[in-house]
C-alpha cells in the first residue's frame, strides 16, 4: 500500500522539479527581453505619473509592459535589496513619480537634480509608476 502512494509522489515531484529547473534555467535565459533592440514610446516623467494619477486603467493599457523611454530631474537615488541602483525622477513636489530600477549603472555617476533620461520596462503603478530593467540612453 505504501509503494503505491510513495512512487506516484516520486514521479510528481521529480517532474515538477524538471519543470522548474527548464522554467528558470532553459527558457527564462532565452526569452528575456532586450530593451535595446525595441522602440520605445517617449515620455516626461511628470507627464507618465500624471496619466496614472488621472485614470490607472487607461495608463495600463498605454504602458504596462512596454519600453518607455522617460525623461525627468532625479530627485532621489538608493540601492535595492539586490544592490541595483534606483533613481527617482519626476518632481520632487508632486504626489507621484518614477521610479526606475537600473540594470547598468552605479549611483556614482548619477547626481541629484540633473535631467536624465531612461529607457526601460513599465510595471505598472504603485504610489510611483515603476520602470524596472533600465538603462541610462546618453
Amino acid at each position: 500500500m505504501l509503494k503505491k502512494v510513495i512512487l506516484p509522489l516520486l514521479i510528481i515531484a521529480l517532474v515538477a522539479a524538471g519543470a522548474v529547473y527548464y522554467y528558470v534555467f532553459v527558457y527564462s535565459v532565452q526569452n528575456h527581453r532586450n530593451i535595446n533592440d525595441e522602440d520605445a514610446i517617449t515620455v516626461i516623467a511628470d507627464s507618465l505619473a500624471q496619466h496614472f494619477i488621472n485614470d490607472e486603467a487607461i495608463a495600463n493599457a498605454k504602458y504596462l509592459n512596454k519600453v518607455l523611454a522617460v525623461k525627468g530631474i532625479v530627485i532621489d537615488t538608493a540601492s535595492n535589496q539586490q544592490g541595483k541602483a534606483t533613481v527617482t525622477i519626476g518632481n520632487a513636489s508632486s504626489m507621484a513619480n518614477v521610479f526606475v530600477t537600473l540594470s547598468d549603472r552605479p549611483l556614482a555617476a548619477i547626481k541629484l537634480n540633473d535631467t536624465i533620461r531612461v529607457k526601460g520596462i513599465c510595471s505598472g503603478f504603485l504610489s510611483d509608476v515603476v520602470i524596472n530593467d533600465a538603462t541610462i540612453v546618453e
